[in-house]
């Protein structure tokens, strides 16, 4: 569930845009009938919905660089909005981005003329104009893009081993409406995460074969595979103050998890995934607190000053998972590398460490980040 790059309209200050959303786009459609990674919504420049596929592939670190990793993320609409779209502003593009074997970071963005996801049972075509495409396996169970433009070109294949799986414990619906407390009023904030905001994760984990070059110099890894997709009909700096999202493959275990503070709300939305062998340990969503069993917590760690956005960071996050016949997982995320690094967006790749409490330990790859609109301020001694 990542944004990756924060690719806005051509507004450079970012900033809350909460009256903006129309209460058209508000109420805007879902699809009858779609497969599970197809088109759910439909954005267009008549609205602000936005929706997007997200490609993540992470090499092993090699000693104590930062994992060589690629980004890539097809775009309809825009994922954070500062105003409305202009005309020069592109509706359908791609987003790339990545770390080199030297820690070099790089980000690109390529306009495309159309945006199109097509479907054959759950078999996904999509088709970004010239510069790029996707291809979800009728199984689920693998997934193939390519991209070309601006000097950078490249490929990756997946090949999945966990299934696919939604954001709850649900085989039925995208949306984390189940988590919501009985009885409970929601404000407009509330009501678009819970209902209106959807999540399928096709690719929990698995292999990622991957090959592209940039300005002519080629680059290939195999390494860790990630693919989900998301929607929702309004930007996300509508809804959202704060949100965490980390995702790790840590030996034989798939790992993610999402802390979300909606706007003007104590509720905070927390969803806990892991499997392990593609055996589903945990898949849940709740409203934090709600619960003692079957959850878990994301706690962010250390302390680090960043010069480029002058803000203090974490280090790192600690996943921990409690079973609902109580058995306990902990994982270590830290920090390695950060791109993209903006006042409202921070995403890192680093290592990992964890598994069952008491039990065996592994290492891995993750990735997570940080979507700060409200500017919260992070305090670690709280």
């Amino acid at each position: 569930m990542l944004f990756s790059l924060l690719t806005v309209s051509s507004i450079a200050t970012l900033g809350l845009w909460a009256n903006f959303a129309s209460a058209a786009a508000l109420r805007h459609p879902i699809r009858d009938s779609v497969p599970f990674d197809g088109q759910y919504i439909s954005p267009s420049s008549s609205n602000d919905a936005v929706e997007w596929w997200y490609v993540q592939a992470i090499a092993e670190p090699v000693g104590d660089e930062p994992p060589v990793n690629l980004i890539v993320l097809y775009y309809q609409g825009y994922p954070i909005a500062s105003g409305p779209p202009t005309s020069g502003d592109p509706e359908y593009y791609i987003a790339i981005s990545g770390v080199l074997p030297n820690g070099t970071s790089f980000s690109y963005t390529l306009p495309a003329d159309s945006g199109s996801v097509t479907a054959s049972g759950q078999e996904i075509s999509g088709t970004w104009g010239s510069v790029g495409s996707f291809k979800t396996s009728a199984g689920l169970d693998s997934f193939d893009a390519s991209f070309s433009g601006q000097g950078i070109e490249g490929s990756l294949t997946f090949t999945g081993s966990a299934a696919h799986h939604f954001g709850c414990n649900t085989t039925s619906s995208a949306y984390f409406e189940s988590a919501i407390p009985s009885g409970a009023t929601l404000n407009s904030a509330e009501n678009i995460l819970y209902n209106q905001l959807g999540w399928s994760t096709t690719i929990p984990g698995g292999q990622a074969n991957v090959s592209f070059s940039i300005n002519g110099t080629s680059f290939t890894f195999t390494g860790n595979a990630y693919h989900d997709a998301n929607w929702l009909p309004a930007p996300l700096n509508d809804v959202v103050s704060s949100w965490y999202f980390l995702n790790a493959q840590v030996g034989p275990y798939h790992v993610s998890d999402v802390l979300v503070t909606p706007i003007n709300s104590t509720r905070q939305l927390g969803t806990g995934y892991l499997s392990a062998d593609d055996v589903v340990l945990q898949n849940q969503c709740s409203v934090v607190g709600a619960k003692t069993t079957d959850i878990s917590t994301v706690t962010p760690f250390g302390e680090v000053h960043d010069s480029v956005s002058n803000v203090t960071l974490p280090a790192g996050f600690v996943i921990d998972y409690t079973l609902g016949n109580g058995d306990k997982y902990s994982f270590n995320l830290t920090a390695r590398a950060q791109n993209p690094d903006q006042a409202i967006y921070h995403r890192w790749v680093g290592s990992a460490t964890g598994g069952k409490v008491g039990g065996e330990q592994y290492t891995g790859t993750t990735l997570f980040e940080w979507l700060n609109p409200g500017m919260n301020v992070y305090n670690p001694s709280q």
